[in-house]
């Protein structure tokens, strides 16, 4: 299998010129129905018009701004693509090759490119040519991870300038305007955050709860083993879902008791140190036991928990009102959508209004904190030069 090499490869920097246009991949990672690759900068042109080879017609070069051309790139037979020029007027002129998806046919026109004279870059070099700003360029990165459509319109909505629109209102405004705002976006970042990368949910309880059929009933297939035999989780097991539209990665863990297995142990420590790092914990009861003094160490440890009694289809062994739960069975379905409802309003509490900025990334944070604390040390001048440069950056 042919894929597309790395931008540190020695074969991706001919020396022929210093001049030389810049490719990039700037699909997703992966496989998919159609790959696109971006040529710019001087010399692009030429460059895919020598790797181009068209079905009917003169080359290229000899197309007009926006006409699709239908051709071959690559090596023997190559890949059909559909090249178009974007730009041929400008010192940067661009050109848009679009192929079938995937790493092979993606290689092929790469390699292609790059023996016609173009050198690979990473697609945030692309993104820093055509956008406005560093932000533009983060959000269009972003973008391309996002996992659901709801993680998709808050990063439109940063691609499009909502972001970059509220750090010029904050420049223009007075220093008590200013630190409102800041506070309000800096409260944001805990959402934003977890845009790209999901929220992460833990199962926690005793073991023989039903936690791993819960597992499997909230991802709709079989992830995790059920058996009755305690102990049958060891490692942690991961799935990617979406809650209400927002992304999860929800975590199966070993069962918590005592236990002289050092293996078992060892399955318990991992747990607990998944549940710590956890964004929410779901603690799992067994409604058809007795509540043991295991359930309530748990309980205690996991006081801001969402707290199940599952196996709601079997005669309850302990009072409805005992412990404040959301009755569910793992092995039905009933009561797990319920459960999904009551996650995804835990974790995103609300909502902003369409087109509201939003910081996603750790560093934007953190220059952020750093603009608030000039204001407040009374360095607007500074505060707002920070920002100036910030949205300067490209």
């Amino acid at each position: 299998m042919t894929t597309p090499p790395s931008p540190e490869s020695s074969v991706l920097s001919p020396e022929s010129s210093v001049l030389s246009p810049f490719l990039t991949v700037v699909t997703a990672d992966g496989r998919g129905a159609i790959g696109v690759v971006r040529v710019w900068g001087p010399g692009a042109l030429d460059v895919a018009d020598r790797a181009f080879r068209p079905n009917l017609g003169r080359g290229l070069t000899a197309s007009p701004v926006g006409r699709l051309r239908v051709g071959r790139v690559g090596a023997g037979l190559g890949d059909e693509v559909v090249a178009v020029i974007v730009d041929a007027g400008s010192d940067s002129p661009e050109v848009e090759i679009q192929c079938h998806g995937g790493p092979s046919a993606i290689g092929l026109v790469v390699e292609a490119l790059v023996a016609s004279g173009a050198k690979a870059r990473s697609p945030r070099a692309w993104l820093k040519h055509s956008n406005g700003s560093s932000i533009n360029t983060e959000a269009e990165l972003a973008l391309a991870r996002a996992s659901t459509a709801k993680v998709a319109e808050v990063l439109l909505d940063q691609v499009n300038g909502a972001l970059d629109d509220e750090l010029r209102r904050i420049q223009a405004g007075s220093t008590d305007e200013a630190l409102a705002k800041l506070d309000s976006l800096i409260g944001r970042a805990e959402f934003g955050l977890r845009l790209v990368e999901g929220w992460r949910v833990v199962l926690a309880g005793r073991p023989n709860v039903g936690k791993s059929r819960l597992l499997n009933a909230l991802a709709g297939f079989d992830r995790a083993i059920v058996d009755p035999t305690p102990g049958t989780t060891r490692d942690v097991v991961t799935i990617r879902a979406a809650f209400a539209g927002w992304p999860v990665e929800l975590a199966d863990t070993a069962g918590l008791r005592a236990t002289s297995d050092p293996i078992e142990s060892e399955g318990q420590a991992l747990a607990k140190a998944h549940q710590l790092g956890a964004d929410l914990v779901i603690v799992v009861l067994d409604r058809s036991e007795p509540l043991t003094e295991a359930d309530r160490a748990i309980l205690a440890e996991h006081p801001r928990a969402v707290v199940v009694a599952n196996k709601a289809d079997l005669p309850a062994n302990w009072p409805e009102r005992a412990i404040e739960a959301l009755a569910i069975s793992a092995e039905t379905g009933d009561g797990v959508e319920t459960l999904v409802e009551v996650v995804a309003n835990r974790l995103v509490p609300r909502n902003w209004p369409a087109g509201s900025a939003v910081p996603f990334r750790p560093a934007m944070v953190r220059r952020l904190r750093a603009i608030e604390d000039c204001f407040r040390r009374g360095n607007h001048e500074r505060a707002v030069r920070a920002i100036e440069r910030w949205l300067g950056a490209r």
